[in-house]
């Protein structure tokens, strides 16, 4: 998953690169408890949906180390086209790339343009989910605001109209582009999360100042779909999967179903 080298320089160079803990805002909790509430019938009806994939994803760990050892050999590119929609990262002696397609073949969810929608989308996928799926079962079925809402990018400039027919028409919304949708959120996160960390970490040592243990590390938040970037990074670095710390259970087009 690479492709020319478009390397210019690292935006944090090795000399500054610095420890820390990263917390993640995808929340696979939300599919357990869908798995364990609902009777085999609405589950069989949940996985013709675009995101029934999803619910045969392994049990799996995110790894904030192996992710922001990504994201410290993010690279400056030359190319304007590739640097507003792609992310490039300089790993052993060659480059790596996270771009739409990535996310496509990662996710197994469709691209295209869409007109964003209300901050209260999420609220109106739920509704309509559960009187779908749910509406048999006793439990309050919480997968949206677990899931879906860290997922979804929030704008306020939206389309009422859009968050309407999504939420009043099945077939709309399963067709809806929401790999373009959930990328959007997650590469604005990736690109962004890491802008001034190293000046920020540095300023903690300076001359004099007592630092205690707990701030010897940076912290920071990624939301977005951080799961499928890691699963792009075992993809595109097979040595992780080679030393077991990954391991392949499954060879199917989306390939978050493979680890």
């Amino acid at each position: 998953m690479g492709g020319q080298k478009l390397l210019e320089s690292l935006k944090i160079k090795e000399c500054d690169c610095f420890p820390s803990r990263v917390s993640g805002y995808c929340n696979w909790d939300s599919i357990r408890l869908i798995k364990s509430c609902l009777s085999q019938k609405q589950l069989d009806m949940f996985k013709e949906t675009c995101f029934g994939h999803f619910l045969d994803v392994s049990d799996m760990v995110l790894s904030d180390q192996f992710c922001h050892h990504i994201l410290l050999r993010e690279c400056h590119v030359k190319n304007e086209e590739e640097n507003s929609s792609c992310l490039w990262y300089h790993v052993g002696n060659g480059m790596i790339r996270f771009s739409p397609v990535e996310f496509c073949l990662v996710t197994g969810l469709t691209f295209g343009e869409y007109f964003e929608s209300t901050s209260n989308l999420f609220n109106r996928m739920k509704r309509r989910l559960r009187r779908s799926y749910f509406q048999e079962s006793k439990v309050s079925v919480k997968m949206d605001v677990d899931w879906f809402r860290n997922l979804i990018p929030n704008n306020n400039n939206c389309d009422e109209d859009m968050a309407l027919e999504l939420v009043d028409d099945l077939d709309a919304f399963n067709k809806f582009p929401w790999g373009s949708f959930i990328y959007a959120r997650t590469f604005n996160s990736l690109s962004s999360c890491l802008v001034g960390r190293d000046d920020k970490f540095k300023d903690k040592f300076k001359e004099g100042v007592d630092v205690p243990a707990k701030r010897k590390v940076e912290r920071y938040n990624v939301y977005g779909f951080l799961t499928a970037f890691q699963v792009w990074g075992i993809e595109a670095i097979p040595k992780w999967a080679t030393v077991g710390y990954a391991v392949r259970v499954n060879n199917v087009t989306a390939r978050i179903l493979n680890w």
